[in-house]
């Protein structure tokens, strides 16, 4: 081989490395449609729908009233794990609240005195109102707060730290989750965000998401509902390099430069 077509094939080399690691680096950026130049832009967004309850979520329910005694008999005071409507015990991992019920398999949850409740499908507010009309009779001028105790999700794949996010409240989007686990590696794929989510019915739907493109807000997929997974896919030089680390191609490049620095010098 002559000396000129080993120069020729050593700038070759890095010349395609060069060209990937540009090609991988475009797919890096979030919303690549937005135009660079403008300080605010708007976007429309899905409207909020408010999470309803699924089976096996866990709802803490207090009820209180100008009457504290008379309160007290709608309430699971001092319980060391939450009830459900079959009366059967369930772990409790929320150690230190009180009034804590599992939805049952069949959709209900059992308050003492009014007992059971079918809350499947229903909103937190939904179920407030419920109780609040079941309690007309019992009690004056009644309080019913009710929130959803274990929201969670998990990020799983190209990100890096995978984690189970619980929630504090009922809002979280997919950016705020993918945050949360320590954003994507340079490995994620972007354009190709999953989002699985188990329905009532038992089956499974498993939205494809482009977080190149700012329209991915309005997707009904963006906010996240309980339970929901999020899995970033790797791209295809993952399997071929088999690290997340992004300085893998410092070495490729750098033996490169050396081998091309071995041909010049054994030609002088």
């Amino acid at each position: 081989m002559t000396f000129k077509r080993k120069i020729f094939y050593c700038a070759m080399l890095l010349a395609l490395a060069g060209l990937y690691s540009c090609q991988t680096s475009k797919q890096l950026p979030y919303f690549k449609d937005l135009p660079e130049n403008q300080e605010v832009a708007k976007i429309a967004t899905q409207p909020y729908q408010p999470l309803t309850l699924q089976t096996n979520d866990e709802i803490q329910v207090t009820i209180s009233s100008s009457s504290a005694e008379a309160s007290q008999f709608f309430n699971l005071m001092a319980t060391s794990q939450p009830v459900t409507a079959s009366s059967v015990s369930v772990p409790n991992q929320s150690q230190g609240f009180n009034n804590l019920y599992h939805v049952s398999f069949g959709g209900f949850v059992t308050i003492p005195v009014l007992g059971d409740i079918k809350v499947l499908g229903m909103t937190t507010e939904q179920v407030k109102e419920d109780i609040l009309n079941r309690l007309k009779g019992y009690l004056k001028d009644p309080v019913v707060i009710v929130k959803l105790t274990n929201f969670k999700v998990t990020v799983i794949g190209e990100v890096n730290k995978p984690v189970i996010v619980p929630v504090n409240g009922q809002t979280i989007n997919v950016l705020e989750a993918v945050g949360a686990s320590g954003d994507m590696t340079v490995f994620g794929v972007r354009k190709n965000v999953k989002v699985i989510r188990k329905l009532p019915d038992g089956s499974t739907e498993v939205a494809t998401l482009d977080f190149n493109k700012s329209n991915v807000m309005q997707s009904p997929f963006f906010q996240l509902q309980q339970n929901d997974i999020v899995y970033i896919q790797p791209n295809k030089s993952k399997g071929v390099l088999g690290t997340r680390s992004p300085t893998v191609w410092i070495p490729i490049v750098t033996t490169l430069l050396s081998v091309a620095a071995i041909i010049i010098a054994s030609k002088q």
